[in-house]
């Protein structure tokens, strides 16, 4: 069987949630549930999608998993009011126990809080044991230092690396206390340096997602109905703020915070293009006359290209349904790749990781086609030329960085 490594998954969100409340199924990252077809084609899938289970049978030896506590804003009582029907609009978005929904819209919810939780939840597994189709697989939390070969080589073992969705999850504060900037910046550096001597600090932190995080201003990520439910206006496209600039510093262990511990990296997924060209600059202004070791490489963990040749051409247009219906064959809002970004990641030696979603690499004209090519009845057969299909897609956003590197000399 062929080998693959997924480097942004979330295998842990939902099982841990269960696990929290006290549930007895689906509470381990080991479980599965398998997709129905209508669920494949709805915007808030209600399935798994990379339980340890499937990523055993696909042949995953190498999985860096995000932890994610969890933002409050899927949850905003704005959009869905409070009580129980609010409640179960959020479980049917979200496919969270309401019990856990309910803790994370409560006032005591504090992002550091359920990072650490999670967290050693993922470590109790460690190691363990588990039945799959007959056989024993485990997977092994990667230390720094750790030969990776050893464990990429062992049989039915998935090498597992830590990596974190969003900086909000460093901070002892809720989403309001962070909108209204009343959380404490020394201790959340605190945290991040009590992080790096733990036995599995995580290797690289996406500075944002989808919600104002009080460091960084963020992309448009939502599309439609989801964008309607969704209130990510806040710090909308905004650029880092000083908070910003010191917490990276801190991660990266630069400035004033050099030598202080294991480096974990950042991953621009989510940053708003004017923090992304900010943090270029840094980085290449720290890379220059350096030699390869000595680099910080720039990671961008599940992301597609964009078309654009350059930020100011990606952010000359807000983002928005409109602008996406003149997109042609790739996705053409700013949260995706632009020529210029892809050089500066090439130069730092960093590493991009592609999206599987098809609607992400994907432009209006490519969604067009599929839609008049393809019938409900070849949706549900996963049919050959349905399968060439997204293929092809990927492909042409895999040629369209890799043009971009050649062609620039």
């Amino acid at each position: 069987m062929s080998k693959f490594a997924d480097i942004h998954c979330h295998p842990s969100l939902h099982p841990f949630a269960y696990d929290y409340v006290g549930k007895k199924k689906n509470e381990n990252v080991w479980d599965e549930d398998r997709p129905k077809v209508k669920q494949r084609k709805s915007a808030f899938p209600e399935y798994t999608q990379s339980d340890f289970r499937t990523m055993a049978r696909g042949g995953v030896k190498l999985a860096f998993v995000s932890i994610y506590p969890i933002e409050q804003g899927w949850f905003n009582p704005k959009v869905f009011g409070e009580g129980n029907v609010a409640d179960l609009l959020a479980r049917i978005i979200s496919k969270l126990p309401i019990q856990f929904v309910n803790e994370v819209q409560s006032d005591e919810f504090r992002y550091y809080d359920f990072f650490f939780k999670e967290y050693h939840y993922l470590n109790e597994e460690d190691s363990m044991p588990h039945d799959v189709d007959g056989e024993v697989y485990r997977y092994i939390i990667i230390k720094p230092g750790d030969d990776i070969d050893v464990i990429l080589n062992s049989e039915n073992t998935i090498g597992v690396i830590m990596t974190v969705e969003g900086a909000q999850s460093f901070v002892a504060a809720d989403a309001e206390m962070i909108d209204n900037e009343n959380f404490n910046l020394d201790q959340t550096l605190s945290h991040i340096e009590a992080i790096k001597t733990w036995d599995h600090p995580p290797f690289f932190v996406s500075l944002s997602h989808h919600f104002n995080n009080g460091f960084c201003g963020h992309a448009r990520s939502f599309p439609g109905i989801a964008a309607k439910m969704m209130y990510e206006t806040l710090r909308l496209d905004d650029e880092l703020n000083d908070k910003g600039r010191m917490l990276i510093d801190c991660l990266l262990g630069i400035g004033d915070y050099e030598g202080n511990g294991q480096r974990i990296l950042i991953d621009t997924k989510h940053m708003s293009i004017k923090a992304r060209s900010e943090y270029y600059d840094k980085i290449s202004a720290f890379n220059e006359r350096k030699g390869d070791a000595d680099k910080i490489p720039i990671v961008v963990s599940h992301t597609g290209y964009s078309g654009h040749e350059t930020m100011e051409d990606a952010a000359r247009v807000p983002d928005s349904d409109e602008k996406y219906k003149s997109s042609g064959i790739f996705n053409n809002w700013s949260i995706n790749l632009c020529d210029d970004e892809i050089i500066h990641i090439f130069n730092s030696n960093g590493i991009m990781g592609l999206n599987f979603d098809e609607r992400i690499l994907s432009g209006k004209a490519v969604m067009d086609d599929y839609d008049e090519k393809f019938k409900k009845k070849e949706t549900k057969k996963r049919s050959i030329e349905l399968q060439k299909f997204w293929a092809q897609q990927m492909l042409n956003n895999i040629l369209g960085i890799v043009n971009v590197v050649v062609n620039s000399g």
